[in-house]
């Protein structure tokens, strides 16, 4: 590439284009288990390879991540010999996490699996189901997967997580309802409900083949938690290192983008509102906690920010920007409590871009760790994104840091 696709870095950022693709979940489309269900605004396992590699722990270490997501680092760590803690708001991360992180076996998942595709299509009152799951399913795809709900439902309750995974695999590729930036649109598909038990066997099958070839020799614990990242001075322990990457501040809302996968869990609309106003302020409809947490000041660079937003961008932003901050502080405090001296700390973060205004997600991170105790030790700058559409219609391509910030716990 030439100099200028490369722009000049702050003090201590280096550029590794060779990370480009561990800050996406693109590697972890072929990993073993990481695949069983992957978001996609996440990290790959890889990554975190790559942060131990470079500040090693001894086996047993345990590792801290209060942005659980998909579980990729508690995974990673029961995977290579580490033992781990995750956390999270959201009710899909902790199935998701616990389903993969469950001891199965492999005779049993085969029997298991005959038995629920011997299910039977039950005819029930579809009304009954939230008006968004009726609009994303047809009437016999909805039928064929609540019939295949209750057979699972029928079999022991340490194998009905993983097959219950399965399913919603099967139902994300039926869905109507399809993830787009911070929200899902409505497309047209064709009806599908004679694939669904063949869907389902495939996935199974491939989850199967995923443990048979999984090494049995896993010493360790490995716990997740729903629990506020702001909160974090409730659970036990302390920890050798932390490798998480917190919702960026563009908007995007997790319980809009996963909102069938929470309803297919048994969340009502209320249960998912509550969960959106209680988020992280990373999107505007998030709203201010409960915590009082003293040391907290506006960060100069986040004050520079402010003031040049333009009088015509939304109203909505600022305030989104300043309340984000402000809990990445009370997470950054509420860490601090949990690891050792000099545990390696690594956030993976992005720059945003709100009424062409670029927004160093990582460089306010930095001023903020600094504030909560930590010691900045440098910045991997992964890859250059773009911006989305919209800002990019109006004001232009400026490239977009995605940066792993690696503190040292003082």
């Amino acid at each position: 590439m030439k100099d200028r696709e490369f722009p000049e870095l702050p003090p201590k950022f280096i550029y590794r284009p060779d990370l480009r693709h561990h800050v996406t979940p693109k590697l972890m489309r072929d990993e073993p288990i990481h695949r069983w269900f992957v978001f996609p605004h996440s990290y790959s396992p890889q990554l975190v390879g790559e942060v131990i590699k470079e500040y090693p722990l001894t086996k047993g270490a345990t590792l801290l991540d209060p942005f659980l997501g998909a579980g990729t680092t508690v995974l990673w760590a029961k995977q290579n010999g580490f033992s781990a803690t995750g956390t999270d708001l959201s009710p899909l991360s902790v199935f998701v996490s616990q389903a993969k992180l469950a001891s199965y076996d492999s005779v049993e998942l085969a029997s298991a699996l005959r038995y629920v595709l011997d299910y039977k299509i039950v005819s029930d009152d579809l009304k009954q189901h939230p008006e968004r799951i009726r609009r994303a399913f047809s009437q016999c795809e909805l039928m064929n997967i609540e019939s295949l709900r209750r057979r699972i439902q029928e079999l022991p309750p340490h194998l009905s997580p993983f097959f219950i995974l399965a399913l919603l695999n099967v139902q994300q590729k039926l869905s109507r309802a399809v993830p787009d930036g911070g929200w899902f649109r409505w497309v047209d598909k064709e009806e599908q409900s004679s694939q669904i038990s063949i869907l389902f066997a495939q996935q199974i099958n491939k989850q199967i083949s995923d443990l048979i070839n999984q090494s049995t020799q896993q010493i360790g614990n490995w716990s997740v938690y729903l629990l506020d990242a702001r909160r974090l001075n409730t659970i036990d322990g302390v920890f050798d290192a932390l490798v998480t990457s917190p919702p960026y501040p563009n908007r995007h809302d997790y319980s809009r983008i996963f909102h069938m996968e929470l309803l297919s869990l048994g969340a009502s609309e209320e249960d998912i509102f509550r969960f959106r106003h209680t988020s992280i302020r990373s999107h505007v409809e998030a709203r201010t906690p409960d915590i009082q947490v003293n040391g907290y000041y506006l960060p100069p660079k986040l004050e520079r920010t402010l003031n040049i937003l333009p009088e015509n961008a939304d109203p909505r932003i600022a305030p989104m920007l300043m309340g984000y901050f402000e809990d990445m502080y009370y997470c950054l405090k509420s860490a601090y409590s949990r690891l050792k001296p000099n545990a390696p700390c690594a956030f993976v973060v992005g720059n945003v871009r709100h009424a062409g205004v670029m927004v160093p997600v990582d460089e306010i991170l930095i001023e903020i760790g600094e504030q909560a105790g930590f010691e900045f030790d440098c910045g991997w700058v992964a890859r250059l994104r773009g911006n989305s559409a919209q800002q990019m219609a109006i004001y232009g391509r400026e490239p977009s840091r995605e940066t792993i910030v690696i503190f040292y716990r003082r």
